[in-house]
């Protein structure tokens, strides 16, 4: 779509300006005239703002997502229709990508479109689940209820991945140090103990001087040094789009130590928390499952939900489905075939969701306990390598006077 400039004039004769987007400029006009507005003026904006651009970057956080959901149920529950409720929305959002896809909601839906066909167009955006629980709303006619429940299920959820992405900050923390120190050595305090080393004529042991060479090539060839770690990470990143690297390291990922048990329990929270919300609004089981995969972000897990939706698709129970792979716990099993047994089966994996959260919660509590004194074992070795093969020149030199 294109950005439009418009200058109008409403039903009341108030004038109206903004901006619009729309295929051309025929269907701008036809927007604009069914919001009852007269055209002055309309000119195409070919202006690309750096904020918009940093805005577009940087996508819709998931805050605004949240604030937009609840906003926008509690609008549709006091009476006021969509469109409208969109419109004041639009205005009061500070984000302008996110302005924009929410004026781009208005306009649709201002041609006559319903609010989930309006999303669909930004899929990428708000995602598959977010779209198919509104079109359960607006079938069910509680479209504001369904908005409430899917604002506070996000929120929620986010308050849960900040704390399982929060356990994560600390190692990361660390390596970011480790890495710090190793460069300032190399490209600063090595150089200069090279120098004093030269200018003493020093025979150098085998460590020192290997050090010596590494930090003569990191200085020469820093860029080559950079060039190297880029093209890992573009090789890695290339090689993980065949299925089978995906799934040998997504295998290597759930058998890390530490990590693959949390990284488990944070999968099968969202799968089935993902899908008793499906389940709850009356989407069908297979389209459940197909949309709570698209949730998971391990290979593994995947396939093996694929494999389960066929299973299901044949005629098998979920639970005889989920028992089949040794994936998923026992438990998991065990409880869908008692919510299958008395029709409950969204309630039962909601608290089965709720468990596998607090089981995640607690592990990732212990993440930093688990992971700290590794860090300073290695850490100090790290250090205590590097002293010891600078500092023994020094200590011999000393020693022969």
């Amino acid at each position: 779509m294109k950005d439009f400039i418009y200058a109008a004039v409403d039903a009341d004769g108030i004038p109206q300006s903004g901006k619009i987007k729309a295929n051309s400029q025929r269907q701008a006009i036809e927007t604009l005239k069914a919001r009852n507005f007269i055209v002055t003026k309309l000119e195409e904006s070919n202006t690309i703002s750096i904020g918009d651009t940093i805005a577009k970057f940087r996508g819709i956080p998931g805050n605004d997502k949240v604030v937009f959901t609840r906003q926008l149920g509690t609008m549709i529950n006091a009476g006021l229709p969509i469109n409208q409720g969109l419109r004041i929305l639009a205005g009061q959002t500070e984000n302008s990508f996110f302005a924009a896809i929410i004026q781009d909601l208005v306009q649709q839906i201002d041609g006559g479109t319903s609010l989930y066909e309006a999303l669909k167009s930004h899929e990428k955006e708000f995602g598959r689940l977010y779209i198919s629980l509104i079109k359960a709303g607006e079938a069910s006619g509680n479209l504001d209820t369904m908005l409430e429940q899917l604002a506070d299920t996000m929120e929620s959820d986010g308050k849960f991945k900040g704390k399982v992405k929060g356990a994560m900050i600390y190692p990361a923390i660390i390596l970011m140090v480790m890495v710090g120190v190793l460069a300032v050595m190399f490209l600063f305090v090595i150089p200069q103990l090279a120098a004093l080393y030269a200018d003493l004529d020093a025979e150098l042991p085998f460590m020192t001087q290997m050090l010596i060479n590494m930090s003569d090539f990191f200085v020469t060839y820093w860029w080559l040094a950079l060039a190297i770690i880029v093209g890992t990470i573009w090789g890695l990143k290339r090689m993980a789009r065949n299925d089978e690297v995906a799934r040998n390291l997504a295998e290597a990922y759930l058998k890390a130590p530490v990590f693959g048990k949390l990284t488990t329990e944070v999968q099968l929270a969202s799968f089935t928390r993902t899908l008793a919300m499906l389940l709850r609004s009356g989407i069908p089981l297979l389209e459940a499952l197909d949309i709570a995969k698209g949730t998971l972000s391990n290979k593994l897990f995947q396939e093996a939900l694929d494999e389960c939706s066929k299973m299901v698709e044949k005629g098998k129970p979920l639970s005889v489905a989920i028992r089949s792979y040794p994936l998923f716990p026992p438990l998991l099993g065990e409880m869908l075939a008692v919510g299958e047994q008395t029709g409950k089966v969204d309630e039962v994996l909601a608290k089965i969701a709720t468990y596998f959260e607090n089981n995640a919660s607690q592990k990732a509590d212990n993440l930093a306990s688990a992971i700290e004194p590794i860090v300073m074992v290695v850490l100090g070795v790290m250090i205590g390598f590097l002293v010891v093969s600078l500092i023994m020149p020094i200590y011999s030199l000393t020693s022969s006077f």
